[in-house]
C-alpha cells in the first residue's frame, strides 16, 4: 500500500495490474504516472464521476489512457494478503462486488481534514476544516518561528491538515524537520525548572 508515487513505485507497479483510491488531483496525477509503466490501473471513486474534484486538463487525459479503468460510486469494503503482501481488493458499488487481484493499492483520499475532534480543543479552523497556523492566527506578530504553531501556544499543526499546505508528502515531511526547530525555540522562550529527574515547562 502506497500513498505517493516515485519512480521506485513505478519500476514496481510496471507490467502489473494496479489499483488507485481517489478523486483529486493528487489521484489523478498518480494515474497519469503509473499509467506509463502499469499494464493496467483500476480507479476507483466514492463519487459519481471525477468533475467536482479533479482538473479538467487530468479527466480528459485520464479518459484518452487505454489502460485505465474509472469505477465510479465504488468502495473498498476489505483488502486481503498472501505471504507475499496484498493480495486481494474486494470493492462493492452500483454494479455490484467486484474484486481485483492486485499486489500493489495506492490512496490517494483525504482531500476533506478529519478535524472536527478538534472543536473542544480551541484550534482554530478554516471555513473547509484545515487548521490554521502562523500569520493567520498571530497577525504576522512574530511569525519567523511560529508559522506552525496554531493559536494555541505550544499546539502544531504539519502536513495535509494545514492550512494552505501544499498537500504532497515531501512538503509534510519538509514540515516535520521545520517543526522541530520551532518547538525548540517555544522551549527556549519559556523558563523552565529541573526537579530531580522531572523536567517541566512552565506556562
Amino acid at each position: 500500500m502506497f500513498f505517493g508515487t516515485s519512480p521506485i513505485e513505478a519500476q514496481l507497479c510496471a507490467g502489473r495490474e494496479i489499483v488507485v483510491i481517489g478523486g483529486g488531483n493528487s489521484a489523478g496525477q498518480g494515474v497519469v504516472y503509473l499509467a506509463s509503466h502499469a499494464k493496467h490501473v483500476h480507479l476507483l471513486v466514492r463519487g459519481s464521476g471525477l468533475e467536482s474534484s479533479m482538473s479538467r486538463y487530468l479527466i480528459d487525459r485520464i479518459a484518452n489512457l487505454p489502460n485505465v479503468t474509472l469505477y465510479t460510486e465504488t468502495n473498498v469494503v476489505s483488502v486481503a494478503g498472501d505471504v507475499n503482501g496484498l493480495a486481494v481488493v474486494n470493492c462493492e458499488g452500483v454494479a455490484g462486488t467486484r474484486s481485483f487481484s492486485v499486489r500493489y493499492l495506492f490512496l490517494f483520499t483525504g482531500a476533506e481534514p478529519n478535524t472536527s475532534w478538534l472543536k473542544g480543543c480551541n484550534v482554530m479552523t478554516d471555513e473547509n476544516g484545515f487548521v490554521l497556523t502562523g500569520a493567520k492566527v498571530h497577525r504576522g506578530s512574530d511569525d519567523g518561528d511560529r508559522t506552525l504553531e496554531t493559536n494555541v501556544p505550544g499546539v502544531f499543526a504539519i502536513g495535509d491538515v494545514r492550512s494552505g499546505s501544499t498537500k504532497r508528502v515531501a512538503a509534510a515531511v519538509g514540515e516535520g524537520a521545520a517543526v522541530v526547530a520551532q518547538i525548540h525555540q517555544l522551549q527556549s522562550r519559556r523558563p523552565m525548572s529541573v526537579g530531580g529527574n522531572l523536567l517541566t515547562l512552565e506556562q
